[in-house]
């Protein structure tokens, strides 16, 4: 990972190749200007059908030995249209109540995107990486929930992944982004940014990003603060639900007792609950006050350290990371995984990893978990919940030993001091 690219995860997937269709205009030489434009036309509409057909069923397409017109299959308005018929099967996964304020009855997939991956790709000629990643999750593993944040890469995540998600139908993806800034007019500014980004007009979930901080919950509900923004938002049908990320347990509690949002987004983490006494008081708090909980961390060992992680340049100021956390970063140091490019060490065994994941699963509140940002975890986690009306049921049997396989680690959140809520989103 490169230490200056703050938020990026690793997928080192090389994207496929655009292939040229080859274009025979032997036979067209000669006729009328019109019959030209007419074969031409003909021609052209015949190649791109045969080169979609092609990509879908990987066979060579029948190319002639005369003169060519390459047509690159990505500027292909056919392929474009093809692509937003292709949407996942919104019953791919178990779906559970998440938006339930006010009569609302919105479910979701319990396993979403973690869009933070994308992050690792700043340089604009890897859109064609980002647009495989989104491909493969989107056709193969069919899930249709992406979450994304400016913060992941310094805006580099959002831009990567609203062009990846561009062929393919925005009403069916839940789209969910995040927001560091906790003024009204940041806020705004942040939100009009995130949607040119993510090319939509809407999203389904916004959220106030990374609250830790007594602060953080007062500056956010005051007058003139961020949620002053999201509500307008959220009359305007610019976004559609209001929710928020913490690493406070108190904080998040704070949050939903509000009464002003529909979900949260916690570490509801197996070392974290059993070693750092955080997690339940967030789950009884939502089933209380009908918020829906999406699992942050489900699938993290534990937290960083100088010896098993690798610190984190913070350069002199970001684009679209607010300067409260930068310093933040300063004085609480972000380490990043030496192998996986995530702010904490994940489980990269896979039957330990989904063993995590169903843990996260299986407590009562909680909608969804948020995979680790490491696409080459992603498959594993997939092909234990697809296909499935149910989430599998954890085995208690498995129990005493995750708790002896966790208990020399640091919990990745805990509540024995203040830097126990500040790791990296």
């Amino acid at each position: 990972m490169d230490s200056n690219n703050y938020g990026s995860c690793d997928d080192q997937k090389q994207s496929r190749p655009t292939r040229p269709t080859r274009i025979s205009i032997a036979e067209i030489e000669g006729e009328n200007p019109h019959s030209v434009a007419i074969s031409v036309f003909a021609a052209l509409l015949l190649a791109a059908i045969l080169l979609f057909i092609a990509q879908i069923h990987n066979t060579p397409v029948p190319l002639g030995n005369t003169q060519v017109v390459n047509i690159p299959l990505l500027t292909s308005t056919m392929a474009i249209t093809a692509s937003k018929s292709i949407t996942p099967d919104p019953n791919a996964y178990p779906r559970r109540p998440f938006i339930t304020k006010n009569g609302r009855n919105i479910t979701l997939p319990v396993l979403g995107f973690p869009s933070v991956a994308l992050a690792q790709y700043p340089n604009p000629e890897d859109q064609s990486i980002a647009n495989e990643a989104v491909r493969h999750a989107i056709e193969d593993l069919e899930i249709s929930y992406f979450d994304v944040a400016p913060e992941y890469g310094d805006g580099v995540a959002q831009e990567r992944l609203g062009p990846a998600l561009e062929p393919y139908d925005r009403e069916h993806i839940f789209l969910a982004a995040k927001t560091m800034y906790r003024d009204a007019i940041g806020s705004a500014n942040d939100l009009a940014n995130t949607l040119k980004a993510l090319k939509t007009d809407h999203l389904d979930l916004y959220q106030f990003h990374s609250i830790s901080t007594e602060r953080d919950v007062e500056q956010i509900l005051k007058e003139g603060g961020a949620m002053e923004t999201f509500q307008n938002a959220k009359m305007e049908g610019k976004i559609r639900a209001i929710g928020f990320s913490a690493h406070s347990e108190s904080m998040a509690v704070r949050m939903i007792e509000s009464g002003l949002i529909d979900t949260c987004m916690f570490p509801i983490n197996f070392a974290a609950y059993h070693y750092g006494g955080v997690g339940q008081k967030v789950l009884n708090a939502a089933i209380k006050n009908n918020v829906g909980v999406i699992a942050l961390k489900s699938g993290a060992r534990g937290r960083l350290t100088p010896d098993n992680g690798q610190a984190v340049h913070v350069p002199n100021a970001f684009e679209h990371i607010p300067e409260w956390k930068r310093k933040e970063m300063v004085d609480y140091p972000v380490f990043t995984s030496k192998v996986h490019h995530t702010w904490y060490e994940p489980e990269d065994d896979p039957v330990e990893l989904n063993r995590l994941i169903l843990w996260s699963l299986n407590q009562p509140g909680v909608t969804a978990v948020l995979p680790p940002g490491s696409l080459g975890l992603l498959d594993g986690i997939s092909d234990m919940l697809r296909g499935k009306s149910q989430v599998p049921k954890f085995e208690d049997t498995d129990m005493q030993h995750m708790l002896e396989r966790y208990n020399d680690i640091v919990p990745i959140f805990h509540n024995r001091s203040e830097s126990g809520t500040k790791v990296s989103t």
